[in-house]
């Protein structure tokens, strides 16, 4: 009887021992995971801003405001030359 409260008490340990180990992990998955979701929002946030600017800088009224503020003007047939690679 002695061996098998022995042997009772050392799986019970094991068991123990197992417990808290899953439980450390879950709770190192789990960080991770809010990380990886705060990154997300962060990300999400990011893409929204930057496909707003992308909008706001193909607004073509924009790009004409601009080009008549700096007086750019489409080039001449004769400021043209093609280059034929051969």
């Amino acid at each position: 009887m002695n061996k098998l409260n022995i042997v009772l008490l050392l799986l019970s340990l094991v068991s123990g021992l197992a417990v808290v180990t899953v439980q450390n992990q879950s709770r190192q998955y789990y960080i991770a995971l809010d990380k990886a979701e705060k990154i997300k929002i962060s990300l999400d946030q990011d893409y929204a801003r930057l496909k707003l600017e992308q909008a706001r800088l193909a607004n073509h009224k924009l790009i004409r405001s601009a080009a008549e503020t700096q007086k750019l003007r489409a080039p001449s047939a004769e400021n043209t030359q093609i280059i034929e690679v051969k």
